[in-house]
């Protein structure tokens, strides 16, 4: 029995690999939040489309606001961070 194999278009393909490179990147971003030790305390919902990154969610204080988008710019593939978070403390 012989398999099939269907390859996807070449720009299907494309937007695999983007969807793909936005996963690691959520998950790299999410990974330096919850590893650094200033960070406790937060609630940060990451979503990347493209190498952007949207961070939701809220922060104790205003320096972990900053400290959040500092990190998820710091990883590699971010082309630009939207910070929608609140302070709540």
């Amino acid at each position: 029995m012989k398999m099939q194999l269907h390859a996807l278009p070449f720009d299907s393909q494309i937007r695999v690999l983007k969807a793909v490179d936005d996963q690691i990147i959520t998950a790299k971003i999410q990974t330096a939040l919850v590893q650094h030790e200033s960070m406790q305390h937060a609630f940060i919902h990451v979503q990347t489309f493209a190498g952007g990154v949207e961070l939701t969610g809220w922060v104790s204080k205003a320096a972990q606001k900053q400290l959040a988008v500092a990190l998820a710019a710091d990883i590699q593939g971010v082309s630009y961070v939207v910070n929608n978070l609140s302070v709540r403390g």
